[in-house]
Order: C-alpha cells, then sequence, then structure tokens
C-alpha cells in the first residue's frame, strides 16, 4: 500500500460510498445544479473582509489594547477541556483591536509549559509530555528518546520515587500536583488561574480572525499570538521582543512582537506582548517564497532518523503547510543524511540542503541571548521551512518567551552557575525537561571544522551587533521607558515588581557582556 493511499484512504472511501448512494439511490433521475440566494451570500462572505485601523498592530512604539469578548459559559468550558483533555479548542468571540471591533473571531487557549502551569494541564505539546510515557503505578516516568533529564538531578535507588521540592503537595488520586506557596490559583473576573510571589500567571491565547468567516483578516493577518513570560513569571515580558528585534537586527527571520494591554470582558487589562505567527504569508514576507512545505517542531525535536514510516515523528513535528500535497517526505530524507552521512558527504552536501548561513547565525544568537528554549536545549521552538524550487531547508526562530536565559540551569563549562555564563560552544549544562537532548544536526555542524569555523564568524559580527554595539540595551531601555509612560492611566503592570523584573534584565545583559568579552574568542573583537 503506498504512503499516499495510506493517508488519504478514508476520503477514497467516502468518495465511493457517495458514488453508489448516486447512483443506486437517484436511478435514471437528473441531478439539477442550483443557484440560490443563500449560496450567492456565502460566496461573497468568502471574500472576506480586511479590518484596517490608523495604528500598526506591530507598532511597537505604543502600547496596543486588545479586549477580548466571549461568553463566561464559553471561556469555562475552554479551561475545563483544557485541563480534563489537554485540547486547546476555538470557540467564538468578538475582539476590540486598538478601537476597531472583529466580530465572530475564533479565541483559544495557546501555549505549552506556560498554560500548564497556569491552568493544571499537561505541559506537553499534547502527547503526555512530547514523548515521556506516563509511568505505571509506583514506577518512575519514562523519558522520550534521546531525552535527558535536567543537569543535577539524581535518580533515586532502589526504584524509589524523587523527593518532592519543598512546599509540593502530592496530589490525591486523579489529581493535578499543587504548586509550593506563592503560585495559588485565582484571579479577578473569576477566569482561574494560577499566581506566582510576584502576582497572576498570566494565560496566552490565540486569536484566528478568519476561524469562522472565511477570508476575514486584521490588517492582513489571519491569527494572532497573545503571549506572555513563559515560566519565569517577571512583569517585563522582555525576552521575546528583544531577542526578536535582535534577530531582525542581525538579518535572520523574526516574528513581529509589540506590547499590548490584554483584557477578557470587563476585567482589568493587563499587560501581554501579542506575536504574528509563522505562516505562509509570514514565509511570503520573510523568505520570498511560501510554496514549499513547513514543518513545526515539537518538544523533543532532535531530528533523530527514525526511520521512514511517518507516524514515527508525529510527536517530532507537525507539518503546517502543504497537508494535501506533500508530506514528511523532504525533511525524513533530510534526517536520514543527518545521521547516515559520513563527514566528507555531510560537509559536501549540507549548503545544497540547508541554509548554512542563517543557521549559523541562528546558532549564534540562542547562543548569545542564552535562548535554551529552542533547538539548542529543548530541542523545540523552530520552523523547517522547505523551499521546494531549491530542494533546501531553512531554520526559523520561533517563540522566545524563555530567551535571556529564562531556561537555563545548573553549572556552567566556566563553573558558574549564572546563565549569563552559558558558554559559546553548547557545553554547559543547561536545563534539558522531557525531550531535551542532544540534537543531530547542531551536533553535526559544531564537529565540522569548516561549519564551526562559520559559526565562530558569526558569534563575533553578531556580539558586536548587539552587545558592543550597545544596541541590546537600549532596546530593553526603550521598552521599558514605554511602559513607564503608559502606566500612570492604564495600570497594565504592578510598578515595584515591574521596575525589578526590567533591573534582573538590564544586569542580566551587563552579566553576558561581561562574560563575552572575556572569552578566548570574543576578547579581542
Amino acid at each position: 500500500m503506498s504512503l499516499k493511499f495510506k493517508r488519504n484512504y478514508k476520503i477514497v472511501l467516502t468518495l465511493l460510498i457517495v458514488v453508489l448512494v448516486l447512483v443506486f439511490g437517484f436511478g435514471q433521475q437528473r441531478v439539477i445544479a442550483y443557484t440560490t440566494q443563500v449560496q450567492t451570500e456565502t460566496a461573497s462572505a468568502a471574500d472576506g473582509t480586511t479590518y484596517t485601523n490608523s495604528i500598526d498592530l506591530f507598532d511597537d512604539t505604543v502600547v496596543h489594547s486588545i479586549q477580548v469578548l466571549i461568553s463566561q459559559e464559553d471561556y469555562d468550558t475552554m479551561v475545563k477541556t483544557y485541563q480534563e483533555t489537554n485540547l486547546k479548542e476555538y470557540y467564538k468571540a468578538d475582539v476590540i483591536i486598538d478601537g476597531v471591533r472583529i466580530n465572530d473571531v475564533g479565541f483559544r487557549l495557546k501555549g505549552n509549559a506556560s498554560l500548564g502551569m497556569a491552568l493544571g494541564g499537561r505541559v506537553d505539546n499534547g502527547n503526555a509530555g512530547g514523548g515521556m510515557q506516563p509511568p505505571a503505578d509506583g514506577q518512575m516516568p519514562t523519558l522520550p528518546d534521546g531525552a535527558q533529564p535536567p543537569a543535577g538531578f539524581q535518580m533515586p535507588a532502589d526504584g524509589q520515587m524523587p523527593t518532592p521540592p519543598d512546599g509540593f503537595q502530592m496530589p490525591a488520586d486523579g489529581q493535578m500536583p499543587q504548586p509550593p506557596d506563592g503560585m495559588q490559583g485565582g484571579m479577578p473576573g473569576g477566569m482561574g488561574m494560577s499566581q506566582s510571589s510576584s502576582g497572576e500567571v498570566k494565560i496566552p491565547f490565540m486569536i484566528k480572525f478568519d476561524k469562522y468567516i472565511e477570508g476575514q483578516t486584521y490588517q492582513g493577518y489571519t491569527n494572532l499570538a497573545v503571549r506572555t513570560y513563559g515560566t519565569s513569571y517577571n512583569e517585563a515580558l522582555l525576552e521575546e521582543p528583544l531577542t526578536n528585534d535582535m534577530a531582525d537586527l542581525v538579518g535572520l527571520p523574526a516574528t513581529q512582537t509589540a506590547f499590548s494591554g490584554f483584557s477578557i470582558n470587563d476585567a482589568a487589562e493587563e499587560l501581554y506582548v501579542i506575536s504574528e505567527i509563522v505562516n505562509e504569508g509570514y514565509l511570503e514576507e520573510q523568505l520570498g517564497s511560501s510554496d514549499g512545505v513547513l514543518y513545526k517542531a515539537e518538544v523533543g525535536a532532535t531530528l533523530a532518523y527514525q526511520g521512514e514510516e511517518p507516524s514515527a515523528y508525529t510527536e517530532m513535528f507537525t507539518q503546517q503547510t502543504q497537508v494535501n500535497e506533500a508530506d514528511l517526505s523532504p525533511l525524513i530524507d533530510f534526517m536520514r543524511f543527518l545521521e547516515e552521512s559520513d563527514d566528507a558527504t555531510f560537509e559536501q552536501e549540507l549548503p545544497s540542503r540547508l541554509d548554512i548561513d542563517s543557521f549559523a547565525a541562528y546558532l549564534a544568537l540562542n547562543n548569545l541571548l542564552v535562548n535554551t528554549d529552542s533547538m539548542l536545549g529543548m530541542n523545540n521552538n523552530y520552523y523547517l521551512y522547505y523551499n521546494t524550487s531549491t530542494s533546501q531547508f531553512t531554520l526559523l526562530l520561533w517563540d522566545a518567551n524563555e530567551s535571556m536565559g529564562g531556561m537555563a540551569n545548573g553549572p556552567t563549562a566556566s563553573g558558574g552557575t549564572s546563565a549569563a555564563e552559558y558558554d559559546l560552544y553548547f557545553t554547559s549544562q543547561t536545563m534539558r525537561g522531557p525531550g531535551g537532548g542532544t540534537n543531530v544536526l547542531q551536533t553535526r555542524f559544531m564537529a565540522n571544522p569548516t561549519f564551526k569555523a562559520l559559526y565562530e564568524d558569526k558569534l563575533e559580527s553578531l556580539y558586536q551587533q548587539i552587545f558592543v554595539s550597545g544596541a541590546l540595551q537600549a532596546d530593553a531601555e526603550r521598552y521599558a521607558d514605554l511602559i513607564r509612560s503608559v502606566n500612570p492611566e492604564r495600570s497594565l503592570v504592578d510598578l515595584t515588581a515591574y521596575e525589578e523584573a526590567v533591573t534582573s534584565m538590564l544586569d542580566f545583559i551587563t552579566q553576558r557582556f561581561e562574560y563575552l568579552r572575556l572569552t578566548d574568542l570574543l576578547k579581542n573583537s
């Protein structure tokens, strides 16, 4: 049975049943096509409406305003469904963006670790921890293939369960664990969520403008991500805007981001980050082509070759475009090449299979900004775009809200424990949760002298552009000034907690700069 048939046999079977019904059910009757007014109106609606505004959606010199109007019943059902099934389903809502109202949009929960910690769902990609297998009674869980436990984690002896941290409450049968003190549930307006000691843990969301009205967009965008600070619980939310700005500065594709006040119904607005998503429009804008195939890396996407069966990769990648026209074949072929090619073939052929200049810059950027919730540590939060015209992959940055050391953990190569001391060659012991592990592409790329030299060139160049120029610190201070300027009127943040978070970020930037300028590679740059 061919792969294409296996993927589409249900459609073929359905069509066959329809044909049999038409033949035996209608016999010799004539089938006449009717055009009605209803169909005409539907066709017109399918053309969609593009809502405009004098304020550009991603103008990052202003703090935007977004209000979602949704029934309390639908919201409660959305949250409960996620908590019970881990599914993030769309519900119909209206949204007001910078004064412009768009009716009948799709609204759902978004995210993984941050969402799971806020609402008590499973922290995974929908598959029990991105490949982690649930344990049998009294047994330790099994990590997914290639995963490593966090640095410093000691496996218990004799099959015993590890001792939980202070403040951790063991759950009753079938219940979610209770977080330590300082992270208890509760949110104004009855929209329950967890809290940290610095304030409420914000829930990330996705808005889909064309979910219920085909072709409906806002300023040409079909989707909008409403994002939080990940799992770090700080008020500044600087990680993703800073990382994306620096990517743009050095010429890497990056999603547009901006700050916005966000509220549901009549609740008080709070500070969030809004981001465009990676889709056909983004590909066209950034790469000049959207006809290829886009793959999204899930937790544990180490690019390890698992054979030719596509089902072996369902927890590693999801295909985002050309779903009915293409499949995982180009990606599987690429992984087989990474796994099986000898060193000479790898060096000779990789440039024709991958945009190595962009990839080297990606590695350098994420290293300099200590973004380990990426290919560098968790093996997720990246896309691979396969250009069918050139047969070449391009790796794309995504979801940098744990950047700037947000998920770095454990001793560094220099013997310190600060995330600012993450070393230049990825030998630091950093947090590797379920799905983390050695990435085949990154490992082979860095082991090759030619490609390692390209990476080092990018490190030196990006170091100059980002740190020596002062661009990173200036960007952080610009955003902080923006929030300070609107907060007296809009009360988006607790100013004390916000200032502490800004100071912490500026301290990290200073400490990272100090570490980098003393490394053997960069001290003379």
